[in-house]
Parts: C-alpha cells; structure tokens; sequence
C-alpha cells in the first residue's frame, strides 16, 4: 500500500477553535498505518488458511476473516492525508507539479525497483538460467505491461481473479494512482461546497455500482473489490474527513461530541463483529459489497477517534511498535508476498521440509524478512527520496 509519510496537519489551540491550522507529524495515524499493515501481514499468513478437515481450527482462523481490510484502513487514511495536502494547498502556482513530484519521488522508485527484479527473476526462469526452472510466482496471468503501467486491477477485474502472483497486491497501488489522476484537479477547480458534494456522491454512487456488478456480472464479486469507481467511497471517506476537520464549526464538534463519536464506532464495531461471525466468503457477494461501505465508515470513525483521542488512545497509538510499523509500511506492503512466496518456494525445492511445515512456517519467515528488507529500505533508499521530493514546494 502506498506510504502515507507526508507532513499533516494538526490542531493548535487557539481562543476560537479554528480546525487544523499547522502543519505537524500526527503520531497516532502512523499507529494507525501500523495497524493497518499488521492486518494485511496477518491476512497473508494465518487467516487466510482453510483447514478443511479441521472445522474447529477453522472457526478459530475466522475470528481474523477481515484482516483483509487492512487495505481499506490504509484507503481512509490515504484519502485523508493525501486529500488534507491538496486542500491546504490548492491555491499554491506549483500545485500539480510539486503534488505529483513528490507523488513520484515517493511510490514510483522502490515500486519500478521490485516490478524490474521480478521481471528479471521470471524472465531468468523462463530461459533456464535458474536452478529451478520456470519461476511462476513472479509471474501471474496478467501481461507485464499492465504491472508496469499500474493497470493491473483493471485487468484482474476481467479475468475475474488475482492475475500477478506474488505481485497481486499491487492492485491496491492502482487504485490510489488512478483514484489520484483525478482528485487533484477537483480540489483544484470546484468550490467548497460543489467539492463536498462531489465528495458524497462518490461515497453514495460506490457501493450502488458494487451492488450492480455483483447482480449483473459472473465476476462482479471479484470486479467490485478491485475496480478503482467501486472502492473509491473508502478514499473519498478519507477525503471528506480531511474538509469536516478543516471547518472549525465540525472540528469543535467532534471535539465537544466525542461521546457521539465513539457511539458510531461501536455501532459500526457491532457491524464489522456480525460480518465476522457471518463469516462471508471474499468476493463472494451475499451483502453486494454492503461490508466495503461498513468496513471504510469504520475506519473513519477510528481516524477521527484517533484525531481527537486522549492521551491514553494516542498512547496505545503512539506505541513504539505500531509506529515503526507504520513508518515502513509501504515497503512491506509491496515485499512481504514476493517475500512468503519465495521462501516458500525455495523450502520446497531446496529442503526435505514436510509440505505441511513449509506452508505454516514459510510465510513467517517471509514476513520477518519482508520487514527487514523494508527497513534496511526505508533508510538507505526512500528516506533520502522523501527529503528529495520535499525540497519541491508547494
């Protein structure tokens, strides 16, 4: 998921509440990012198993059947940060090309870097240059071209499956870079009130176009979860976060109301604890994508929990832990399945390992790995990136 380690903007206390007024590292939404992060990893690697001839291990592994929307989590929170920057900024004469500078700098070279090795890696496969042969899991049934063009959702959504092997993940790359085409140009030319309104016709018309391809389509379950119009409600939440917390009238009131705001997350709590115990198979339709809207609600919620929280909810947040997690986030996001699938795949072809111990164990260890290839990563080469790419100013 792409990383979200821009400066944002955090409250100052003045006479009159007057919303975000500086600009500040906001410490709790990178436990946030941590969360997040430590979701995907946990999808990837424990609920994501089927132990068919174990139903009561199964209904234990049901207890994480969400985990998966780790993505979703990092959709609000990209939303809000990525939205807050081009709102506080839209008057600025470098607004396109410091915006979409400092977009590239941060998410285009560590993500070509891994694309190019891939392809080098299942092209080296191919010739036999390897001792093993043909290495499919770089390779999916998408083309290249589309992995290379940030496409490949696109594609997927046709064949109705993941179609990058160990690069499936990146859908969700696509979806911001396409999502991210467009909203800067909106918040650039609409007013505030046709840009709010804008904002909550693309959170009402997503889950209407979900429900649609779901009844209408042999793949739409699987179309609903990766097409860009069909998950934009999830960013556009993030971004309606970033207007309502910018208006002092809504940032007081989420300060005076906090009571009301936690009863909306329980509430929505109650929703994601029922989706759970239903447990719904992915893609499978049976709420025409109602879950998608549920899921990314609650996820605001907590972001504006995190926002206004006290100091022992931005304690737990600030945790050292969620925090380092959060900062290298977006390179663990785009190793960490290259990284179980070849561990898993190396430990089958090189160790006399049962299968079954390679499957439990093999995607623990690509995780620890993928985590510290991204923090080795994130100091010697997107760290310097991410000072580069701020010396463009708005």
């Amino acid at each position: 998921m792409a990383d979200l380690s821009y400066r944002v903007v955090t409250p100052q206390p003045t006479t009159e509440m007057s919303g975000f007024t500086s600009f500040k590292r906001i410490p709790a939404l990178d436990g946030l990012r941590g969360i997040a992060i430590s979701l995907v990893l946990l999808w990837h690697t424990v609920f994501q198993a089927n132990f068919t001839h174990h139903p009561l291990l199964n209904r234990m592994v049901g207890i994480g059947h969400l985990s998966w929307s780790g993505v979703d989590l990092f959709f609000v929170l990209s939303g809000f940060l990525i939205g807050g920057i081009l709102l506080d900024n839209r008057n600025s004469p470098r607004y396109f090309s410091t915006f979409y500078l400092r977009r590239a700098y941060r998410i285009f070279p560590l993500y070509f870097l891994v694309v190019v090795l891939c392809w080098i890696a299942f092209q080296a496969g191919s010739h036999g240059w390897t001792p093993y042969g043909r290495m499919d899991l770089f390779k999916g049934h998408a083309p290249w071209w589309t992995v290379f063009t940030l496409t490949q959702n696109l594609w997927m959504a046709q064949l109705g499956g993941f179609a990058g092997a160990s690069l499936s993940v990146t859908w969700s790359l696509a979806i911001e870079e396409q999502f991210y085409l467009t909203l800067p140009f909106t918040v650039r030319h609409l007013n505030a009130k046709h840009l709010l309104y804008l904002v909550v016709g693309v959170i009402c018309a997503a889950p209407l176009l979900r429900a649609y391809l779901i009844q209408h389509s042999p793949s739409g379950g699987f179309a609903a979860y990766v097409l860009t119009p069909c998950r934009a409600d999830a960013l556009a939440l993030g971004v309606l976060c970033a207007i309502l917390v910018r208006k002092p009238r809504y940032w007081n009131l989420l300060l005076t109301r906090r009571v009301w705001l936690g009863i909306a997350t329980a509430v929505l709590g109650i929703g994601v604890l029922w989706i759970t115990y239903m447990s719904y198979p992915l893609f499978s339709g049976p709420l025409f994508g109602l879950e998608y809207t549920v899921l990314a609600l609650f996820y605001s919620c907590i972001l504006l929990g995190a926002l206004t929280a006290g100091q022992l909810l931005k304690g737990l947040l600030c945790n050292r832990i969620l925090t380092t997690l959060g900062s290298i986030a977006y390179g663990t996001y785009l190793l960490h399945y290259i990284c179980i699938n070849a561990v898993i795949f190396l430990l089958i072809r090189a160790t006399p390992l049962p299968v079954t111990a390679v499957y439990l164990g093999g995607p623990l260890l690509g995780v620890i790995l993928a985590i510290a290839i991204a923090s080795v990563s994130w100091r010697i080469f997107e760290q310097p990136l991410v000072r580069r790419a701020q010396t463009y100013r708005y």
